[in-house]
């Protein structure tokens, strides 16, 4: 049997397909193998590499340099923080499923107490209208990436001017655009909006979409607990770690610092422009105002870069390189920190004595409207500022939270709207003529502001108005009715009839002009402004109390809550009146709060020796932590409103006419040119009358004369009269009067001392002016001169130091991560005025005089001041509505002065508040421990002092 085997395998090995068999089975064996290396050993790997499709850069955050003050004290920082984002992993498929995870999130955290980071262009504003928060290119922009089109040029006509509630109709819908997200209108429009915000920034990375997008920063502990405990129903969302900026003591600061926030598309076109736009990413943060724009090349870092494997879809597959960032430079500032926080509080003090001493138990104006000198406040426009200026939240009165103050309040207001709208539908539909005055006060006001949001609202088309018609012309002129004029305006087609919802129906003019009186009704309901007219109305027809106001301050965490207080309150033991005054000078509440006159103003001080800067302070501050990073939407919304505007850069941006502080360029202008002579004395009476007899230009000094005057003691007393023959001196050509002779003089000195220009700060400032009307008057300060108090700043500090005009600075250093200086910076000098020694020391004695002469108005102020001050008071009228406004100039010591000091609180009375200011500056900065027994206000004075 074996042999019978042995022979048939010979014969199959003998045979000719034997060799091509063994070929074929190797072979076989060969690719099993293979195949099993493929498939089993090496079947990750290759899987992996069949699904990346690309490498991609993505960029690592880099932190943003600190800023000190002169002696190192941080002033700004970047501080580790947690932030959420979400990247769209392809977890979810539908829209309804994108919008609910999105929604628990933003319900997550809004829970916990933070809030969602929105640069999404569409609000609602409080009468439930969408608007754009964006204009000109950037809303063009904005309507491009929601149409998904590749340039602005493919926009067609009806999506170039889609309005607000098109956009949000279009995202929301489930139309065939790539940005219809298909939102339910089961969700609220502000959530809707929120959704919207979210959505479209995932949209806009769509191409990107291994970048994440950033929800919120700056997360509390719990917010992140809680989205890590649901992580399983947020696919793609993630916790990480990032840098918020953060601003110390951020009042004192904010208007020098400025604050961040994330580069917009105008600001990387821009960046783009000059070749920096590589800098940045579209989520990089980038200085918006104050010395974090002016300085941001140097504060901005270095940022790195890690590589990325990414599949098909963009997704992550691997990291194969990375490079850390680099933090930016550090800047160190002239600033004197504690001097800066100490001179806002003295000023704040001095700005709520002022209002404490003017404010009234009653309803007296004192001389409003008469005379400057003596405006009174009553306390009823405290009561009304509380809420005119959002300090009372009247959007609160209505909450379901509500206690019952506000509950009453509330109520109250209901009734008294109903019967003001009411009062005012029957006015208009009223067939008389008789022009708004003759309604009473309310009513006016009320009509008024009817005709004022129609023009606004632009339902009254002020561009198709024929100003030359009669009833137009009446009504301008008080001479007939509102309802007169709207029915004009309807017949003449000056109404907007698409905003009346008449649709393409035939109406006549009687049918237009109801449906015109349902707007205005609808309107009004809306309105913030005539809602707070309404509370206006209540306070000053006592239907609102004074213990009411003083109790929603309680109520609504304004004033912390003091059960004694409100008990005192509520049974009459102390009354509102009295409550407000002692909140007032404890400043629990503060000028600011209230915008009441005055609730601002400025203090520079300066080294005369060097021109830097070593306190720049503007009252009212503002938290910049609110708008570092993103904008506090609410808080913005406050400050915008204020009447105090605490946005404003007063040193900078707060003109006023300069008072008699522009004498010192008068007195060196007349004495360098040699129309006065350094000894000469010039008889100074009330009036001068060389000009103009009928009008002539009079001095501060009504009653007698100030007799023989040389330019010391005129500098001294400020005398009117001396620098009225000053200016007519200078404008004399071949014995002629030429007021643009003696213009172009002091123009000449004035640009001398530096007021031709702004100051040299290293931050936007306002133009100055310099007169260029009226030489008489020009030559005391009138005129139309009109300066920021920095200009005036450097202008006392080129007298202090004799000559020596800087371009002020308040940029010390920077310095790189390894404490190198990279940039060492000094104040340059703009100019060295050619005016002799003598001229200035003439100019020093007139100062001297006006702090301790024997007429000083202030000397008591100085006398027990271990050094000596000189300086020069200016007290400059807006009109005889508004309190004067204050200004004082200054150097110390009078012998070799350390430190020049400006003040100017805008509607501060009289000089002698300014001065005072000045001197606490003084003491706190040379430390001088003399007790103070004059902190007496000042409220009535000279306009030229």
């Amino acid at each position: 049997m074996l042999d019978s085997i042995w022979n048939k395998i010979k014969g199959v090995a003998q045979s000719r397909l034997f060799p091509v068999s063994i070929i074929f089975f190797i072979l076989f064996f060969l690719l099993i193998r293979q195949i099993f290396v493929l498939q089993i050993i090496e079947g990750q790997t290759y899987k992996n590499q069949s699904i990346i499709r690309d490498e991609k850069l993505r960029y690592l955050k880099s932190t943003r340099g600190n800023i000190y003050d002169r002696n190192g004290k941080l002033l700004a920082y970047d501080e580790l923080s947690y932030s959420v984002t979400v990247e769209d992993i392809g977890a979810l498929t539908t829209n309804e499923e994108k919008n609910s995870m999105i929604y628990e999130l933003i319900q997550l955290i809004e829970e916990n107490g933070d809030s969602i980071i929105s640069d999404f262009s569409i609000v609602q504003d409080e009468g439930g209208n969408l608007q754009f928060t964006v204009e000109g290119n950037s809303l063009i922009r904005f309507k491009k990436d929601v149409y998904s089109l590749s340039n602005k040029e493919k926009l067609s006509t009806e999506q170039a001017n889609a309005s607000a509630q098109d956009i949000y109709d279009y995202i929301r819908s489930d139309g065939n655009g790539s940005c219809c997200f298909n939102i339910s209108e089961n969700y609220s429009v502000e959530d809707t909006l929120k959704i919207m915000s979210i959505r479209f920034s995932l949209f806009m990375n769509r191409y990107k979409s291994w970048l994440p997008s950033t929800v919120a920063t700056d997360l509390r502990d719990k917010t992140v607990a809680a989205i890590k405990e649901s992580s399983a129903e947020l696919p793609g969302v993630e916790i990480v770690q990032e840098t918020h900026r953060v601003y110390n003591d951020s009042k004192y600061f904010a208007h020098i610092l400025g604050y961040t926030g994330t580069v917009t598309a105008d600001e990387l076109a821009e960046l783009e422009a000059s070749g920096e736009a590589d800098k940045y990413t579209q989520t990089d943060q980038i200085g918006k105002t104050g010395l974090e724009k002016e300085y941001e090349s140097y504060l901005h870092g270095t940022k790195g870069q890690e590589r990325l494997l990414v599949n098909e879809n963009n997704k992550v597959i691997d990291i194969t390189d990375r490079e850390e960032s680099t933090a930016g430079n550090d800047l160190y500032i002239t600033i004197d920190a504690d001097l800066q926080k100490k001179a806002y509080d003295i000023l704040e003090k001095k700005i709520a004595s002022i209002l404490c001493a003017q404010i009234n138990n009653g309803m007296d104006y004192g001389t409003k409207g008469e005379s400057a000198n003596n405006i009174k406040i009553p306390i009823y426009e405290v009561y009304n500022a509380l809420i005119e200026n959002n300090v009372i939240d009247i959007k609160k009165l209505d909450d379901e939270n509500a206690t019952s103050t506000e509950q009453s309040v509330y109520q109250k207001f209901l009734s008294e709207e109903k019967n003001a709208l009411k009062s005012i539908k029957n006015v208009l539909s009223s067939e008389e003529k008789k022009a708004n005055k003759s309604y009473g006060n309310t009513m006016e006001e009320y009509l008024d502001y009817v005709y004022s949001m129609l023009k606004s609202n632009k339902v009254l088309l002020t561009d198709s108005i024929d100003i030359n018609n009669s009833v137009y012309k009446d009504y301008i002129a008080d001479k007939t009715s509102l309802s007169r004029l709207l029915k004009t305006a309807i017949a003449n087609n000056w109404i907007d009839l698409t905003q009346l919802e008449a649709g393409d129906d035939f109406y006549s003019t009687e049918e237009l002009y109801e449906k015109l009186l349902d707007y205005i009704e609808k309107a009004l309901k809306q309105d913030k402004s005539f809602t707070k007219k309404i509370y206006r109305t209540m306070i000053f027809s006592y239907k609102l109390s004074g213990r009411e106001i003083c109790i929603l301050l309680f109520d609504q965490g304004v004033l912390e809550y003091d059960e004694g207080q409100i008990e005192k309150l509520n049974s009459g033991r102390v009354s509102a009146y009295s409550f407000l005054i002692d909140q007032i000078k404890k400043l629990k509440i503060t000028p600011g709060q209230l915008a009441l006159e005055p609730c601002s103003g400025s203090a520079v001080v300066t080294d005369p020796s060097n021109g830097e800067v070593l306190a720049l302070v503007s009252y009212p501050g503002y938290d910049n932590n609110k708008f570092a990073n993103r904008i506090d939407s609410e808080y913005f919304a406050y400050l915008n409103e204020s009447k105090a505007y605490p946005l404003m850069n007063r040193p900078l941006q707060q003109q006023t006419a300069p008072g008699s502080t522009f004498k010192l360029v008068s007195a060196t202008a007349a004495l360098d040119s040699g129309v006065l002579q350094p000894v000469e004395r010039v008889n100074s009476p009330v009036a001068f009358d060389k000009v103009d007899k009928e009008h002539p230009a009079k001095c501060w000094k009504t009653s007698g004369s100030h007799g023989h005057l040389d330019v010391t003691d005129a500098i001294g007393v400020s005398c009117n009269y001396f620098f009225y023959e000053m200016g007519y001196r200078m404008s004399l050509k071949n014995g002629v009067y030429k007021s643009e002779k003696g213009l172009k003089t002091l123009e000449k000195y004035a640009k001398m001392f530096g007021l031709g220009e702004t100051s040299g700060i290293e931050l936007y400032e306002y133009e100055p002016h310099i007169s260029d009307s009226d030489s008489i008057r020009s030559a005391i300060g009138q005129g139309t001169n009109n300066f920021t108090p920095a200009q005036l700043a450097r202008y006392i500090t080129t007298v202090a130091n004799e000559g020596t005009c800087y371009n002020l600075t308040i940029v010390d250093k920077v310095k790189d991560l390894d404490g190198n200086i990279i940039l060492d910076n000094e104040a340059e000098i703009y100019n060295k005025l050619s005016i002799s020694s003598r001229i200035f020391s003439l100019l020093k004695s007139g100062l001297y005089k006006v702090v301790y002469g024997p007429e000083s108005s202030i000397s008591y102020l100085f006398n027990k001041l271990s050094f000596t001050v000189a300086g020069k008071t200016g007290t400059a009228q807006e009109s005889k509505s508004h309190p004067n406004h204050a200004l004082f100039v200054s150097f110390a010591p009078y012998e070799e002065p350390k430190i020049a000091v400006t003040v100017t609180i805008p509607n501060g009375y009289t000089s002698t508040n300014a001065a005072t200011t000045a001197r606490d500056i003084y003491k706190y900065y040379f430390k001088d421990t003399s007790s103070n027994d004059d902190d007496n206000v000042s409220v009535s004075g000279r306009v030229a002092d």
